[in-house]
């Protein structure tokens, strides 16, 4: 594990900025903490986080939280501040409920898995509603528990079930293409996969959260490899949770019940990874989501926390 240096800045509020350039990852990397901190005591209509699940960056580095507690999407600039928020509103006479994942479009659209609804809600970048799907099996989509949610370069979207053990895609729409998937430890079968995520070439990478692996299947979903296994050594898992690229196409994955983040080459060669089970700079409980801005700069939902910890590398 490498070292750390550390600061303490509150998110949100009198939040400095900075200006970073993109770092290539190597195991002697530094991670400087900067904390995301949020309020239990805050009234529920809040500008502050309560409890963060996805979390993701826009082209301008702006982020956007998925708050389940109070069932609202928050934007921040690259400075911390706040920009604005939604949630309350209905969506086809519905209320957001557990807005788990998010991932955002070409055009800065934001796409939503809302989990205890069953379906996926798409939203303009200021949050007004564009369309939905999956509430009684419409467009062909049939959720049980949506989880993650990825774009390719075509915007169609990739919703992993946790529930189901699949993979679906759709189109940009919404429009159901294909799936894959089922229960078990071979090779395409899942036993819980958290997250869904595509790299620049199209293929689709799967945090396998109970089989303690990471697959990687084309874009239709033929299987293409596998890493990982159980354990608390470099690069084995205790439940991979979500996955995040950097510009260089490291993988980082939240390793939530070692309490840990691990990086790897876009191959699963490990190449470092930071964090320990606690409550202070640097430590997690379950860590959730994981984001990585244009600089790269690392935002991680410390979902159990209730907060979100921003975390600057360098060499």
């Amino acid at each position: 594990m490498s070292s750390f240096s550390l600061t303490i800045i509150v998110f949100a509020q009198n939040h400095r900025s900075s200006s970073f350039e993109p770092i290539p990852i190597s195991p002697d990397a530094i991670f400087d903490f900067k904390r995301a901190v949020s309020s239990q005591t805050e009234n529920s209509n809040s500008t502050q986080i309560f409890q963060p699940e996805g979390i993701i960056v826009d082209n301008n580095d702006n982020l956007y939280v998925n708050d389940i507690q109070s069932n609202e999407i928050k934007k921040y600039d690259i400075n911390g501040n706040f920009i604005l928020k939604w949630g309350n509103q209905t969506v086809n006479g519905i209320p957001l409920n557990h807005p788990h994942s998010s991932e955002i479009d070409k055009q800065g659209n934001i796409y939503i898995t809302d989990q205890n609804n069953k379906r996926v809600v798409k939203f303009s970048p200021n949050g007004t509603l564009i369309t939905s799907w999956g509430e009684n099996g419409n467009n062909g989509a049939n959720f049980l528990h949506p989880h993650g949610i990825a774009l390719d370069s075509q915007n169609n979207v990739f919703v992993s079930d946790r529930d189901l053990d699949t993979i679906q895609k759709f189109s940009p729409s919404g429009t159901f293409i294909t799936s894959w998937g089922s229960r078990g430890t071979e090779n395409g079968q899942f036993d819980m996969p958290w997250d869904v995520a595509v790299d620049s070439g199209n293929n689709v990478f799967v945090p396998d959260y109970g089989n303690n692996r990471i697959q990687i299947f084309s874009n239709n979903g033929t299987y293409l490899r596998d890493w990982g296994t159980e354990g608390k050594g470099a690069g084995e898992f205790n439940h991979p949770a979500v996955i995040a690229f950097d510009n260089a196409e490291n993988l980082y994955v939240t390793d939530s019940d070692n309490q840990r983040i691990q990086i790897f080459s876009k191959n699963g060669t490990y190449i470092t990874g930071f964090g320990q089970m606690g409550e202070d700079l640097g430590e997690f409980l379950k860590p959730e989501s994981i984001t990585i801005d244009s600089n790269g700069r690392v935002y991680v939902a410390d979902t159990t926390n209730n907060n979100v910890q921003l975390i600057i590398p360098s060499n």
